[in-house]
């Protein structure tokens, strides 16, 4: 069976993200060897490896015996209707999040209830009904379990309250979050731009001996569960809080490395962000494009900041996610240096 060979200590995270994508084949037992882990791989899903940097072996693997049911299989739907059932949802600690058709609204219920018994670790189910207004908030309706929307979310080894109707966050970050984490420098000064609840700010700060990290948000929801998180993990000595407009506020601090997480406007952004970075620096930003415009937006972001007095090298370029048929998540890290 083919197999991605992962070192040990990036393995969970791996199989995570695989797991997401719907590229492990969980039907396999994960081998070990030495250092490295061996996740089987679903059949003819190697060219939706290319950005996983680690060698695809061909291994004898056992076959599970005891396999995690699949929701679907619980839910009674007409044969023609079962293509419309959602093939993921996001678990953010004990809730799960669906978005679902409205083909098959009427089996709402069922599709909460199945969720529920599939994953014995959820106690709520809620449909998801998109994101919306400037402060990223969820409209979401109650389906199955416990009538609540707040919990505690795991992560990397941090402990980040939410609510997930009145603030935005994405389990499906996770591996996007630890990379810049990776690419942080020791004593370096940290500006995250568009915070929320501050998994950038926390993973940071528990992982990285950095010197400060400032967090903005406008949502001020947002920054009271950011200001809760913050103290949550002990770093109220090394993170200071700001709530209100990134674009005023971040021109009055100064700091060596920039996260731009919001992906719809974050051009928007892109003069305030430099205005306080100091002689030379890096900015990770992040946009949502149509798959085709890539390249032209990337143009474009280079040419906004080469009018604004800088230089750019283009360091890193990352697909983070699919977003629709015709959209991506991009991530590009970016050496920026006064002229």
């Amino acid at each position: 069976m083919d197999c991605l060979k992962v070192p040990k200590c990036e393995g969970e995270k791996i199989r995570k993200e695989l797991l997401k994508r719907e590229l492990l084949d969980q039907d396999g037992k994960i081998d070990s060897e030495d250092d490295h882990l061996f996740l089987p791989l679903k059949k003819d899903v190697e060219f939706k490896l290319d950005e996983f940097d680690y060698e695809i072996v061909d291994r004898e693997i056992e076959k599970r015996e005891n396999k995690e049911r699949d929701y679907k299989e619980l839910v009674d739907v007409p044969v023609k209707m079962e293509k419309y059932l959602p093939s993921s949802y996001d678990i953010i600690g004990d809730i799960a999040l669906v978005k679902i058709p409205e083909e098959i609204k009427e089996y709402r219920d069922q599709i909460g209830e199945s969720i529920l018994e599939t994953h014995k670790n959820l106690k709520t189910v809620l449909e998801d009904k998109g994101v919306h207004d400037q402060f990223r908030t969820r409209t979401i309706e109650y389906i199955a379990g416990e009538k609540k929307t707040e919990t505690i979310y795991k992560e990397h080894g941090v402990e980040l309250e939410v609510d997930v109707e009145s603030v935005y966050f994405s389990p499906r970050l996770a591996t996007e979050r630890y990379r810049i984490v990776e690419k942080t420098e020791k004593d370096e000064v940290v500006l995250d731009m568009f915070a929320g609840v501050g998994p950038y700010t926390v993973l940071i700060g528990k992982n990285v001996d950095v010197d400060h990290i400032y967090s903005i948000d406008l949502n001020p929801d947002a920054v009271d569960y950011l200001k809760k998180n913050v103290r949550r993990n002990n770093l109220e000595d090394l993170v200071t809080i700001y709530e209100g407009d990134a674009g005023e506020i971040a021109p009055r601090l100064t700091c060596d490395r920039i996260i731009m997480n919001l992906p719809h406007s974050s051009k928007n952004f892109v003069k305030a962000a430099l205005s306080g970075l100091n002689k030379d620096g890096v900015l990770h930003y992040y946009e949502i494009i149509e798959e085709a415009e890539i390249e032209n937006s990337l143009e474009s972001l280079l040419d906004i900041i080469d009018k604004l007095g800088y230089k750019a090298e283009l360091l890193e370029k990352r697909l983070v996610r699919t977003y629709s048929s015709t959209k991506v998540h991009m991530a590009y890290d970016i050496l920026v240096e006064k002229k």
